[in-house]
């Protein structure tokens, strides 16, 4: 077998695993169809109900004033609450739940102080 007939022999056969490689790009987390989730994680809407249900059982905090927003398991806390720390704990209390990726505590605080530092 002369080099020419092994050089052309090696184009086939690149030729036929070519036809099986596919080195595709993902623009998104989920490269499938998108009614397939991946296994083991939350629906935005039951991470939603998750975090929902955390914030009301282990803070006594009002909500009323407190959107929740979970978008690709990333949570976005806005409106307004009394003081910093309830701003603290509610964003704590989200960052604990199991699935949530990113919290931004977009919260204002309504009775802030007139003064900082701290108190006495």
């Amino acid at each position: 077998m002369t080099m020419r007939d092994q050089e052309k022999g090696e184009e086939e056969r690149r030729d036929e695993s070519e036809k099986d490689y596919y080195a595709g790009y993902y623009w998104g987390n989920n490269p499938y169809s998108p009614t397939e989730e991946l296994a083991g994680r939350k629906s935005d809407e039951g991470l939603k109900n998750d975090v929902t249900h955390n914030l009301k059982k282990n803070t006594n905090v009002d909500l009323s004033n407190v959107e929740i927003r979970v978008f690709d398991s990333s949570v976005t806390l806005t409106g307004s609450v009394k003081t910093s720390e309830q701003k603290r704990l509610i964003g704590k209390e989200v960052w604990e739940t199991k699935g949530v990726a990113k919290v931004l505590n977009d919260l204002d605080v309504t009775d802030s102080p007139t003064t900082a530092g701290p108190r006495r």
